[in-house]
């Protein structure tokens, strides 16, 4: 019996972890909304939901759908990644880090010895978010950078971003992993399996669906540059 309960520790952590991220990323938006001095109901407005939905999302109550929590990292100038960040760890507290934006500059990289593993993240050390429709999200770097996330996606049997097309800045590239995802990007629809993968400008109205029985993994990286350069001879419009 202590062999099976020790086995199943690190399976029993994941389920805390992820049990806890619906919470976390509550504290977060509320910390960022306190940072910025915004009412509820004023961010609720830059998000283009109703003021009970943030409420809701801050104590944890209601997890944020895919368009929704890009479109509350926008309004609150943030990456995505930062919603689910540990709430507090070495790199300061949940409101230190509320003071962090997209122009933040990078963190130096320490000369001291063994500071190499600060570069790293474990399996079971990944920071994690659940948001709604079935969908898991896991960070891949250690903590959040300014111009670029990194994260691993889950989707389970018949999960979905969102019911309707959404969009935000940035652009997009996405390997799958296992399983089967439908992108939608604007009126085409791409079908992706193992090994597949797929760059497209997040401005364009996209979205994301597991149409299969087995469940889906992909690795994503987002970029917030407003989209891929322009075609050869053609320039990107002010």
């Amino acid at each position: 019996m202590a062999k099976a309960a020790t086995k199943d520790a690190p399976a029993d952590q994941r389920r805390k972890r992820r049990g806890d991220a619906t919470e976390r990323v509550g504290v977060q938006v509320a910390a960022y909304r306190k940072e910025r001095h915004l009412k509820v109901s004023e961010l609720a407005r830059a998000v283009g939901v109703s003021p009970s939905l943030i409420s809701q999302i801050e104590r944890g109550q209601s997890q944020p759908s895919v368009s929704t929590l890009f479109a509350l990292a926008e309004a609150l100038d943030v990456p995505v990644d930062a919603f689910f960040a540990e709430g507090a760890e070495e790199n300061g507290t949940v409101t230190e880090r509320a003071s962090r934006s997209r122009t933040a500059e990078p963190a130096e990289a320490s000369p001291e010895p063994g500071a190499g593993t600060r570069y790293v993240v474990r399996r079971d050390g990944r920071a994690v978010i659940d948001i709604e429709g079935g969908v898991h999200w896991e960070r891949l770097t250690p903590e959040t950078l300014p111009d670029v996330e990194f994260l691993e996606l889950v989707y389970a049997p018949g999960a979905e971003s969102h019911s309707e097309l959404y969009r935000h800045p940035g652009s997009e590239m996405v390997l799958v992993l296992t399983g089967r995802l439908d992108i939608f990007v604007g009126f085409e629809r791409y079908e992706l399996g193992v090994g597949d993968s797929i760059h497209f400008p997040s401005t364009f109205p996209h979205r994301y669906i597991n149409p299969g029985d087995e469940e889906a993994r992909a690795v994503t990286v987002i970029l917030h540059d407003g989209g891929p350069p322009p075609p050869d001879g053609e320039q990107r419009r002010p």
